[in-house]
């Protein structure tokens, strides 16, 4: 069973690989994309990689302050538990970002199978890349740009990573980031750190 995913894994690179020397004539209409400022539909920012990695970066708190055992105390009721969740997840939402991804990593190292399914499609995604700088993929007469054939390289790698257990380590992260995050936001006194104005307003 083993061999047959990374069988699986290979035909998959390969296949991906020589669609990109490969052009595909498909002819018919398409309609035009649909305007949403003039139906009224609100468009909203969504951030990039880069942005994000910055804002990240910039709400780092210093670990000693993080892990600092003296600010560990137990909330004395529920309104202040809340209170104090909502103001720690604000004030150290860049720790959290870095909390989740060692976790991801973790889970990454403890799971070959899924390491190797990703290994896989980076091969994949780095073989058309160079095919993309010799020949452009052509469907029906148009360019197919990079970020097009990468899809397609996670589309089809949507079966091998079913196989390698992707779900189960989507949850193991997603519930120990929430147990982790939880447990910190919940007994750390971020009453003690900052002061009743720098102090999220939150009313239950």
């Amino acid at each position: 069973m083993y061999l047959s995913k990374l069988y699986a894994a290979a035909i998959i690179a390969v296949v991906l690989a020589i669609m990109a020397d490969v052009s595909i004539d498909i002819t018919g209409t398409l309609s035009s994309p649909v305007n949403l400022e003039k139906i009224g539909l609100p468009k909203y920012y969504i951030p990039s990689v880069t942005e994000f990695v910055k804002s990240c970066r910039e709400k780092i708190r210093p670990w000693k302050e993080f892990f600092n055992t003296s600010n560990y105390k137990a909330p004395p009721n529920f309104s202040r538990l809340i209170k104090r969740a909502v103001n720690n997840i604000n004030h150290f939402q860049g720790n959290y970002v870095i909390v989740s991804l060692i976790l991801m990593a973790y889970c990454l190292l403890t799971s070959p199978l899924l390491l190797i399914s990703i290994f896989v499609s980076l091969i994949a995604c780095y073989i058309l890349s160079l095919r993309n700088a010799e020949k452009k993929l052509k469907i029906g007469g148009k360019d197919i740009s990079l970020k097009q054939q990468y899809s397609l390289v996670g589309l089809f790698s949507l079966p091998l990573y079913y196989w390698a257990g992707v779900g189960q380590a989507v949850f193991w992260v997603l519930g120990a980031t929430c147990f982790v995050v939880s447990l910190h936001a919940g007994m750390y006194s971020i009453e003690d750190v900052l002061t009743e104005e720098e102090q999220l307003m939150v009313q239950i």
